[in-house]
């Protein structure tokens, strides 16, 4: 779980939503050969040796599709409420770290490169920026972490980016604009 500079550093893969809008379990659609969640996730293992994969509407297709992984899965009891319950559930299974790398499964088009930087660019929070906004992927430090262990069920990691949004290191990222809402033919 350590990166460079021995910085102890942990990542959440949310992939817990039932995936209405696209109609079928994105996280299991085809993506690159293999299913979504085990593309995301292990661009993400190439840069953060600690990956929690946090589920929740189809936590079954999602186990298999990452079966023979070194994923950690955890069920977000109450992932209905929304992706603060995910990210609570997942720092929950990461235990102790110095930084969180928060991600969705559904951004295939980032790569271990974008993710590689994102965890290197220094400060408390560090967002991918893209159409002139920033958001999905995030890294989380101190003294934030405590902030993100706090977020209300129904908010994600933008709200920390919101409140405190002064504060935050944004690092170019154009692929965090392009998620999977509906399935590519």
């Amino acid at each position: 779980m350590t990166a460079t500079g021995g910085e102890r550093v942990g990542a959440l893969v949310l992939a817990a939503g039932a995936s209405t809008r696209f109609g079928s379990p994105k996280q299991v659609t085809p993506w690159k050969g293999q299913p979504l969640v085990r593309f995301v996730a292990g661009e993400v293992a190439a840069v953060v040796p600690r990956v929690v994969v946090v589920t929740g509407a189809h936590a079954a297709l999602v186990r298999e599709a990452l079966e023979g992984t070194a994923v950690q899965l955890v069920f977000a009891e109450h992932w209905a409420r929304g992706p603060g319950a995910s990210v609570k559930a997942g720092l929950c299974a990461l235990g102790d770290v110095d930084a969180v790398l928060i991600t969705l499964c559904d951004l295939p088009h980032v790569t271990r490169d974008d993710y590689g930087r994102l965890v290197g660019a220094r400060g408390g929070l560090v967002a991918a920026a893209f159409d002139g906004a920033v958001g999905a992927p995030v890294v989380v430090r101190a003294p934030y972490l405590e902030d993100l262990a706090g977020l209300d069920d129904a908010s994600g990691a933008s709200q920390l980016l919101r409140s405190h949004r002064a504060q935050v290191v944004s690092v170019p990222c154009p692929a965090a604009a392009l998620d999977l809402d509906v399935p590519v033919v």
